[in-house]
């Protein structure tokens, strides 16, 4: 893979004209998918291997009107499999590249696919572990239960503390109080919940109204 990463760290062009390049030029296209997803973190400082054009501006937006809700979809589905434990977290690349290959047809389309994939988010692809996953009456029964955890999270969330690090301590100190497991991850969804919403509107919020509209919420009859 010594040129690969020579060519990943100096390449001169557009990532998806790259990712057709190398998928035109190699007979081992599910490794070097994975390895130019877990190495290609940002361009070339200095780019001194000029890539040939492979796609046009234009072609690139049709494309991603075309595959790129599919792509997105194929890599949160593969994700969520891996966390479940349904998939290998080592035949993570594995698997997405055969379902690209399962639903796209031509070198153009692979191509855009390993484009779209090395630019998301969530790539490089990191294991973080089974999510707990909680019906939504179990839920509000929590939420119910832990009045007085809530009132302490609310509270530390309406003080006026300049670093972040002081608000996150007492938040910490308060979840560490809690006894079980499932009580500490629906309290942090709370203040999940809470930093979402000081966040969207910029921090200038009432914390009072704020602390209202998701007690409204949890409050509303299951559908």
């Amino acid at each position: 893979m010594e040129e690969i990463l020579k060519l990943i760290k100096q390449y001169d062009g557009e990532v998806y004209d790259l990712c057709y390049k190398l998928l035109k030029e190699s007979e081992k296209q599910v490794e070097v998918f994975q390895y130019v997803c877990e190495n290609l973190l940002e361009k070339p400082e200095i780019p001194t291997i000029k890539i040939e054009e492979y796609f046009n501006k234009d072609e690139i937006e049709e494309y991603k009107s075309m595959y790129g809700d599919m792509v997105d979809g194929i890599i949160e589905s593969t994700i969520k499999r891996c966390d479940y434990g349904t998939i290998k977290p080592e035949d993570f690349y594995k698997y997405l590249w055969k379902s690209y290959s399962a639903n796209l047809t031509s070198l153009k389309e692979l191509a855009f696919a390993f484009y779209y994939t090395v630019i998301d988010r969530k790539i490089p692809y990191i294991y973080v572990g089974k999510p707990l996953s909680m019906e939504t009456d179990k839920y509000k029964e929590i939420l119910k239960n832990s009045e007085d955890y809530i009132k302490k999270i609310d509270y530390i969330f309406s003080l006026s503390y300049k670093q972040k690090t002081e608000t996150a301590s007492l938040i910490l100190q308060c979840i560490n109080d809690i006894g079980d497991y499932e009580t500490k991850v629906v309290m942090l969804a709370r203040v999940l919940d809470l930093n979402y919403l000081k966040r969207k509107t910029g921090g200038n919020i009432d914390i009072g109204r704020m602390i209202r509209t998701i007690e409204k919420e949890r409050r509303k009859p299951n559908p």
